[in-house]
């Protein structure tokens, strides 16, 4: 998690829904989850669609009630609730403000520390992601 921070791109629940995506794609032994199929990765040995970690994925076509859930028990993310869950995103987490790739984390803390960390810096003054 070191260097990693909210930059460039939030994507809300909104945003989603107003996408009208066909499936929502979610980590298995990772928080992280996407809308569109253009954010999968690829794993380099099996070929596979993956996470940014290579983490293997699950895939749901009822966005509603996955969104739905989320909303239901916001609880289960910590402190931050939806905040957390919007953060695990594809496209929310960067490495760093000088390596542009994305990242994910295996728990709902680690999204949590860092919309603290954001919070404590101003939240959105140098690009961070920002709790409306």
């Amino acid at each position: 998690m070191e260097g990693a921070g909210f930059y460039t791109r939030r994507i809300t629940l909104a945003d989603v829904r107003a996408a009208r995506p066909a499936k929502i794609y979610y980590g298995a032994s990772t928080c992280w989850w996407t809308h569109d199929p253009r954010d999968l990765y690829t794993d380099q040995h099996s070929r596979l669609p993956c996470d940014p970690r290579s983490g293997m994925l699950f895939e749901t076509q009822d966005i509603e009630g996955f969104l739905a859930n989320a909303e239901l028990h916001p609880e289960h993310y910590g402190q931050h609730g939806l905040y957390a869950f919007e953060a695990a995103h594809h496209g929310n987490v960067q490495v760093s403000r000088d390596d542009c790739r994305w990242t994910c984390f295996r728990a709902w803390e680690d999204y949590n520390r860092l919309l603290d960390e954001a919070a404590e810096r101003g939240g959105n003054s140098s690009g961070e992601m920002k709790r409306p």
